[in-house]
């Protein structure tokens, strides 16, 4: 029987809290770089597999596929280190005992690029931001016109009715806050900026629940890390704009505004106090992948620990997560509160 078929036969399941690792337990420990760089999922033979750490431990998660967001029905098998890039997988159980050689291939640059698994190979597909792959969007009409153009829309009235947040700097709340603004450089999914900004925006109320998150992970070690906070509507219609047709569902379209508009959301990281680097979260901002989602399970303990502290203490201070992306973060309800379009130059 060949170790596809074998993996596809167990139908052992496994339990939840073996994909989970709780902000109570202490920090793991950053893996070699050699090691991460094997990490992601690999194809072959009909099958799809995730290659994570656990516990200073190589595990395959089978099966996966590039959609799933828990793999809550997969099965985990250890790998068992012989030597560099070469490993015994082992699992015993009721239905089927097996051990396969495991060795992966790498690129020039150090990336796992294939495993090798009892005779059959599986290609890596690399995850944006992995292995010199970015992801983009091809972007429709004329970039320039669309940004010059966008100040000038007119926000629709629906958007204008409800409560006025009013605005503040998040620095002048949390002076020690860093700011990686995305979508103020060409490092976003368009590959070009969308505004002209240094320093990001949030409604009062929003920022000192930010405070108070930020003094919690201080005592962790840990600095807010900003991506995005505050979008004027006429920046988030320049985006829509610039989606081609068959991305425009990536967001909300213009009439309906997006909940960042009341100043009331937050994309957040962290970074190290220590250092004052950016921390290596599980994924990239706006990677579009499956590693995006709040629960997925691949990655290493280090990574997954700092992202469930990050939605603990965001949490413990009023925030709720988003369903589709580990960093984002809203206080309260949005509903009730207006759409703002006030330009980043003419907040006080």
């Amino acid at each position: 029987m060949t170790i596809s078929k074998k993996l596809a036969a167990l139908s052992l399941a496994v339990s939840l809290s073996l994909f989970s690792v709780t902000p109570a337990v202490m920090a793991a420990k950053a893996v070699p770089k050699d090691v991460n760089y094997l990490l992601g999922m690999y194809y072959g033979s009909g099958s799809v597999f995730l290659l994570r750490e656990d516990k200073g431990t190589l595990q395959i998660v089978y099966p996966s596929s590039s959609e799933e967001k828990k793999f809550s029905m997969a099965n985990i098998f250890p790998l068992k280190k012989v030597r560099f890039d070469s490993y015994t997988l082992y699992e015993e159980g009721p239905l089927v005992t097996m051990e396969a050689p495991v060795h992966f291939e790498r690129d020039t640059d150090g990336n796992g690029i294939a495993c090798k698994i009892g005779g059959k190979r599986f290609a890596r597909n690399f995850f944006p931001g992995e292995g010199n792959k970015v992801f983009r969007v091809e972007i429709t009409g004329d970039y320039q016109s669309l940004k010059d153009a966008a100040p000038r829309a007119d926000m629709p009235a629906k958007l204008q009715q409800g409560t006025a947040g009013k605005l503040v700097r998040i620095r002048s709340v949390i002076p020690n806050v860093k700011f990686d603004l995305r979508y103020a450089g060409n490092n976003n999914i368009f590959g070009v900026p969308l505004y002209n900004a240094g320093e990001a925006f949030a409604e009062a109320e929003t920022a000192a629940a930010l405070k108070k998150a930020s003094d919690l992970l201080a005592a962790k070690g840990y600095g807010l890390l900003v991506w995005e906070a505050y979008r004027p509507w006429y920046v988030s219609k320049l985006a829509s704009d610039l989606l081609p047709k068959d991305k425009k569902g990536m967001m909300p379209a213009p009439d309906k505004g997006e909940d960042r508009n009341t100043g009331r959301v937050v994309d957040v990281s962290l970074y190290d106090l220590a250092t004052g680097e950016a921390v290596p979260m599980i994924s990239d901002f706006d990677e579009v992948s499956v590693r995006q989602f709040p629960d997925f399970s691949g990655g290493t303990e280090q990574q997954r620990f700092l992202r469930d502290m990050l939605v603990s203490v965001m949490t413990e201070c009023g925030f709720t997560q988003g369903k589709e992306e580990w960093w984002h973060f809203t206080l309260g309800d949005t509903k009730g509160w207006q759409h703002l379009n006030i330009p980043y130059g003419q907040i006080m």
